[in-house]
């Protein structure tokens, strides 16, 4: 008897082994950070009454349980990019159910790759129609003139052009950041050259807004505050990286097409848009990203909610006090009411309905103008202009931190 029963939590661990592995890795793949993948592994393993010690990298997981060990597995075997947000919210529906032990490790990872294996909802033309609403609306969040929007959605076809020729491709989707800046500065350049288009620098934010790693140099700056530094540090790296990049492509425009490099953030000479511009932009970025990242109908309410409840909660800071503290307050409050949303329904992820918020703080834009400067040769205003980068990355990871620990009695009582 005691053989068998040995037997079969043997089998039983095995079987959590593969599960968590698997999950694991599909979190990385969704850009979750290593202190949220910890903990929700943690608390599986302790659904299915066991022992678990894990560790958890952007590019490594390795598990424990009892006695049976994962071997080093690279968790970022996935494919670059993130994974569509329809997926992302099924997965925690899965985690859900696991915490609350109501489906088997086996049946888990079976529902797990089921899931992983779904196409995005809206095919290859959501993804061309949304990204040209999320270039639009990113423009409109900026206040461009109604001419310089038309110019940006343009840009952003384009740019959905080569994100849907990508797929299926991951060794093109690894240098996609230097080919999209590429193109789309060498095209707009060119314009601005022989006069046809006017605008400065900021015309180039919204076409190549996807790539600019906002979300993970934020998460990085989450990470370091929590206390996982090599986790922190690995994607602080990796996306001032990714900024290196789109400069280099940008760079390599600048000189196929000769524009003189002094010239390059001439102010914008158009009449922008009115004072109801952003908000209207904030509605049409939003239906871009339900088209673009695949968002479920039941989820797009919550995250249009979150988007606002960010822009305005940036707006009022940065209205009473300054810039830093809007950052801070904006990402204060989406990350409190993503968490409340999420315990209250148990339906929205709290990782779906404030990712599209990143794009609203726009950290990673801040980034690119700052790397612009360098272009134009003015080294003091580029130091600057990192600088409050870095404090307004700071102020929206001390957001994040501190919306954390303000939901914390949430999910302890969610737990007991």
């Amino acid at each position: 008897m005691e053989q068998s029963d040995l037997k079969k939590n043997e089998t039983s661990s095995n079987g959590l082994m593969e599960f968590l592995t698997e999950l694991g890795k599909a979190l990385t793949a969704s850009g979750i950070s290593v202190v949220d993948i910890t903990s929700i592994l943690e608390r599986i393993a302790v659904a299915y009454d066991a022992k678990a010690e894990i560790l958890v990298f952007p590019t490594m997981l390795l598990l424990k349980i009892g006695e049976h060990e994962s071997a080093t597995l690279n968790a970022a075997n996935q494919k670059p990019g993130i994974l569509p947000l329809n997926q992302v919210s099924e997965i925690y529906e899965l985690i859900y159910k696991a915490e609350a032990s109501e489906i088997s490790p086996v049946e888990g990872k079976k529902c797990l790759r089921k899931i992983l294996s779904e196409k995005h909802q809206f095919g290859p033309f959501g993804i061309l129609i949304g990204y040209i609403l999320f270039s639009i609306g990113i423009g409109m969040l900026i206040r461009l003139a109604p001419e310089q929007l038309v110019v940006s959605g343009v840009l952003g076809g384009i740019v959905g052009i080569l994100l849907i020729l990508s797929r299926g491709r991951p060794r093109f989707l690894l240098i996609l950041p230097v080919i999209a800046a590429l193109i789309v500065s060498s095209l707009f350049l060119w314009g601005v050259k022989t006069g046809l288009l006017t605008g400065s620098v900021v015309m180039l934010l919204p076409a190549l807004a996807y790539f600019l790693p906002g979300a993970t140099l934020t998460t990085g700056m989450f990470e370091l505050a929590y206390g996982e530094i090599i986790s922190g540090a690995s994607r602080v790296v990796y996306g001032t990286a990714i900024l290196f990049l789109i400069l280099f492509g940008v760079l390599i425009g600048i000189q196929i097409t000769g524009f003189p490099p002094e010239n390059f953030l001439v102010a914008n000479s158009m009449n922008a848009l009115g004072w109801w511009a952003p908000y209207l932009g904030v509605l049409i970025f939003a239906v871009g990203m339900y088209l673009f990242m695949s968002i479920r109908n039941k989820d797009i309410p919550w995250v249009i909610l979150i988007l606002y409840i960010a822009f305005f909660g940036q707006q009022a800071g940065n209205h009473f006090v300054g810039g830093f503290f809007g950052a801070f307050s904006g990402s204060l409050l989406m990350a409190v009411s993503g968490t409340v949303i999420e315990r209250l329904n148990h339906k929205t992820p709290s990782f779906v309905s404030i990712m599209p918020a990143f794009w609203i703080l726009v950290p990673g834009s801040l980034g690119f103008m700052s790397l612009a400067t360098l272009v134009s040769q003015n080294y003091f205003a580029a130091i600057t202009d990192a600088t409050v980068v870095a404090m307004t990355i700071v102020a929206i990871s001390l957001g994040l931190l501190l919306g954390a620990v303000i939901t914390e009695p949430l999910k302890e009582r969610e737990i007991i």
